[in-house]
C-alpha cells in the first residue's frame, strides 16, 4: 500500500514537472493547467494512500 501511495506521488510530481513545458511554448496553456491541477490531484492522493497505510499497521 505504501509503495502504491510513493507512485502516485511520484506520478504527480511528474506531470506538475511537466508544466514546465509551458514557459518553453512546448505545450499549450489548457494543457499546462490540466498538468498542474492533475498532478496535485495525484499527489494529495499518493500521501492519502501512504498515510492510510500508516494508520492500517
Amino acid at each position: 500500500m505504501q509503495k502504491l501511495g510513493w507512485g502516485l506521488t511520484i506520478i504527480g510530481f511528474a506531470a506538475i514537472l511537466g508544466g514546465i513545458l509551458y514557459p518553453l511554448e512546448v505545450i499549450s496553456k489548457t494543457t499546462f493547467f490540466s498538468l498542474l491541477i492533475g498532478g496535485a490531484c495525484v499527489m494529495f492522493i499518493g500521501s492519502m494512500v501512504r498515510s492510510f497505510s500508516m494508520l492500517r499497521k
